[in-house]
């Protein structure tokens, strides 16, 4: 089964980039139920698993129970195209050149269908497989991922020793990555005309007086968290306020996303925040929204090593080791003490772009990576 795996990848690529499943709503129900199909009749315990019916989540086993395991991890909700900018049909798969072009190619269905792939023929492709191996594929990740990955692990569905995510890093490596939370700033203030504004209280200046500090002095305050290549940042991603024009503001509001490094803690660093806001004007509310701590995997692990093996087998030289600009799933796993890895085919700069396209070799490079390193991993646990 090997040797066709190229055309039957492509084929599955272009199943999975024509289901839409773009964010917002990233239902995945339609693509779940073709990918719960198509492991139906495998040897594979295959669920569909969410806590949104329109939101599902595949996980595939392949032994019983909640044993520890290697998961493999892919996400295939997709943002929302803008068909403007596309200059072929997002959701139809088209070569051209080496590339292939479609919604989700690079993020995160190109990584998707090479393990899903691997799942359907792992019987074929490893008949004495003894390692416990489980593939999930998930949805909710462009939405922080509350539904997809995170239900997973809240609901002990999956229980992994090491989780390898499908992230494009042009088959790389990651094995940290910041950590994150968002919050809320809500301001209240008083109504008035326009005119008489000196009767009112204006909301968006007291949020705008509390941006102004936040910008030119908390920025600076935080720059000493920096950790390595890791830096500790801030950014205002939305404003909400007013009624009117012509009436003084009496509501405002505004959301901060705050990355964090391994020397900081989301506890921590949310209290710093909201007492810098506090100090500023003590009649604003800062609420928490979600988050979660930063991570590092322990870089002599056996499961990364042989990775890095697999990888030095296919590319005839050593990965690299990239840092992470956003975040996966894998943060949701951060306090949990296992191996967490990213590796996937693509450019991530290609992820959220219009015209998103994938090397075709990659898919093909990625799949050797991980054909070897089940080869090898097994192996070596044979032998232990």
């Amino acid at each position: 089964m090997k040797k066709n795996y190229k055309k039957n990848i492509v084929k599955l690529l272009s199943d999975l980039v024509a289901i839409d499943s773009s964010y917002p709503p990233g239902y995945s129900k339609n693509l779940n139920n073709y990918i719960f199909k198509y492991l139906k009749n495998t040897k594979l315990k295959v669920q569909l698993k969410g806590k949104d019916k329109n939101k599902p989540n595949i996980i595939a086993k392949n032994y019983q129970g909640n044993q520890k395991s290697i998961v493999f991890n892919s996400h295939i909700d997709t943002v929302k195209p803008n068909l403007t900018d596309w200059k072929t049909n997002p959701y139809k798969l088209k070569k051209i050149n080496s590339y292939l072009h479609g919604l989700g190619s690079v993020n995160c269905k190109g990584s998707a269908a090479v393990q899903l792939y691997i799942a359907h023929e792992l019987h074929n492709l490893f008949p004495n497989l003894k390692t416990n191996l489980c593939f999930t594929f998930v949805t909710d990740e462009e939405n922080l991922g509350p539904d997809g990955s995170l239900y997973l692990r809240k609901k002990k569905l999956i229980n992994p020793h090491t989780l390898i995510l499908g992230a494009p890093t042009n088959n790389n490596f990651v094995t940290e990555e910041r950590g994150v939370f968002w919050a809320t700033v809500i301001l209240k203030g008083q109504t008035a005309h326009a005119g008489e504004p000196h009767k009112g209280i204006n909301a968006i200046e007291k949020a705008n007086n509390i941006i102004f500090k936040l910008n030119n002095l908390y920025k600076k305050k935080i720059t000493k968290n920096n950790y390595k290549n890791q830096r500790s940042t801030m950014n205002i991603g939305l404003f909400h306020g007013g009624e009117n024009a012509n009436v003084v503001p009496s509501h405002a509001e505004f959301k901060i996303d705050r990355r964090i490094t391994k020397k900081e803690t989301v506890k921590k660093s949310f209290l710093h925040l909201k007492n810098f806001i506090k100090r500023i004007d003590n009649s604003a509310k800062v609420v928490f929204d979600t988050g979660t701590n930063s991570f590092s995997s322990n870089k002599n692990n056996l499961y990364l090593e042989n990775l890095s093996k697999s990888f030095k087998e296919v590319y005839k030289k050593n990965p690299k080791f990239l840092p992470s600009i956003g975040v996966s799933d894998g943060r949701y796993f951060a306090d949990d003490n296992i191996n967490i890895i990213n590796i996937g085919p693509g450019d991530g700069n290609e992820g959220h772009k219009s015209n998103e396209k994938m090397k075709e070799n990659e898919l093909f490079e990625y799949f050797e990576i991980i054909y070897n390193f089940i080869k090898e991993i097994d192996k070596t646990n044979r032998n232990n």
